[in-house]
């Protein structure tokens, strides 16, 4: 039974291990305001949700749009953790009719989905 024992120690010993592959992480656009979120709307944008209440556009080549897709700090509170845009979804047909969804915390503390 020693003999076992030990031929698996060795065993154990000797098995080569197998290294993870090497990752290289490159950054890709930063000018966000407390990011929460990044979506697709089946296109090659990405669509970023700051808590500000401001949704930013991201392009293939990583440049940012300098118009927010949208706007609405006006009507969201950002003042807390659990507060501020908080979401966003795409209607399964937005390319052809253009309907989202967002959620929010508002100035009234009330969470809001429209």
């Amino acid at each position: 039974m020693k003999n076992y024992y030990l031929f698996l120690l060795i065993l154990i010993i000797i098995t080569p291990l197998q290294a993870q592959p090497d990752i290289d992480i490159v950054e890709f656009a930063n000018s966000f305001v407390s990011p929460v979120s990044i979506k697709n709307a089946g296109d090659d944008r990405l669509f970023v949700v700051e808590k500000r209440g401001w949704i930013k556009i991201v392009n293939t080549d990583g440049s940012v749009n300098v118009t927010p897709f949208l706007n609405i700090d006006n009507l969201v509170i950002d003042t807390g953790s659990e507060r501020g845009l908080l979401g966003l979804a795409f209607h399964p047909n937005y390319a052809s009719n253009g309907y989202f969804y967002v959620n929010y915390i508002n100035n009234s503390g009330n969470t809001v989905i429209s």
